[in-house]
């Protein structure tokens, strides 16, 4: 089992801004209200070795949740226990996780709006962020 599929089902998350998928497929990511969608995907990391390297986790709470459409799954938000943090991600039919992106400074996520392929999702802070549900990095199958 992956280390992000421990953490998710443990009810925790690395505190690094990131991309993670259960295939372990982690990626940095940045906030950026100037670029299209919000969010910049930086490079691929190593997530086990960053755990062994900088261990702390922090607990957290999905708060909102909607079911896509085609029945694929479902879409999550919520908050870490620090406050500032927040995370959103992508579940599939039985809320197993494919893909969540932790924010640490973002505030908790509280808001999850889909248009068509498009999924939204806002912070209590007013950090707006959109996904492209089909796409490689937040489809359901992941980055080839």
């Amino acid at each position: 089992m992956e280390a992000i599929t421990r953490l998710w089902l443990a009810g925790t998350l690395p505190i690094r801004d990131g991309l993670y998928r259960p295939d372990g497929f982690a990626r940095d990511v940045r906030v950026d209200e100037m670029v299209s969608g919000g969010l910049v995907l930086l490079e691929p990391f190593d997530l086990e070795a960053f755990l062994e390297s900088d261990p702390e986790e922090t607990s957290i709470i999905v708060t909102g949740e909607r079911g896509l459409a085609d029945g694929s799954g479902y879409l999550c938000c919520g908050e870490g226990s620090y406050g500032s943090e927040g995370f959103f991600g992508r579940l599939d039919q039985r809320r197993g996780l494919v893909w969540v992106v932790y924010l640490e400074n973002a505030n908790p996520f509280v808001q999850i709006d889909v248009a068509g392929t498009q999924a939204g999702f806002v912070s209590s802070s007013g950090v707006s962020v959109t996904v492209e549900l089909a796409g490689p990095d937040f489809g359901p199958s992941g980055p080839r």
